[in-house]
């Protein structure tokens, strides 16, 4: 075989580019988890507002999809742990016009915030294999007492699927899973 040094410099990015694969940078911390104050049994009523996605990864689709599959999962994980739970948009809670058919001393407030997040869906995975990267998610939730609007607890988390491990998007899907549910463990050990 006769190779010429072009076709041989040129194979062996092509082969890099696909054994390296590309580096996720996680660029944020997850807040450090804060034992409840109050346990969280005391409440009556609870209101889930929905994950608020920060600035840099809001409006983008995948991370819009991701945050509403970490959504539903969250209300899931906490419906079965406490009472009268509520889920609100981001829009109904700043404007403060959702329902509050609750006094406001029983009430128990949950505010996820996705500090960061890249999520690698099923299709970008196929066509990018491990050169899409890594799918990462950084959230902290924060507790509130609605009677005194004060915060009670917080939980941060950060979840990893690697781009060697995920061939299809799977991994990447049971990381938003487990980030909810990692959540729903820490309501559990302050109930």
């Amino acid at each position: 075989m006769n190779f010429r040094p072009a076709a041989i410099i040129s194979l062996s990015f092509m082969l890099f580019g696909l054994l390296s694969g590309c580096a996720t940078q996680v660029t944020e911390t997850p807040a450090k988890p804060m034992r409840s104050s109050v346990p969280f049994s005391e409440f009556e009523n609870v209101v889930l507002v929905e994950a608020e996605l920060a600035p840099p990864y809001a409006g983008q689709g995948a991370n819009e999809k991701a945050a509403k599959k970490i959504n539903e999962v969250l209300l899931a994980q906490i419906t079965q742990q406490l009472n009268n739970v509520k889920a609100v948009s981001l829009a109904d809670f700043a404007s403060n016009s959702y329902d509050k058919t609750s006094t406001p001393k029983t009430t128990l407030i949950i505010k996820p915030l996705i500090k960061q997040i890249k999520f690698i869906g099923g299709a970008a995975r196929f066509w990018g294999g491990a050169m899409a990267g890594s799918s990462v998610v950084v959230m902290d939730t924060i507790f509130i007492d609605a009677a005194t609007g004060e915060q009670i607890g917080v939980y941060g988390n950060y979840r990893k699927a690697g781009a060697y491990t995920d061939a299809f998007g799977i991994q990447s899907n049971v990381m938003l899973h487990n980030a909810a549910e990692d959540v729903g463990m820490y309501i559990s050990a302050n109930l």
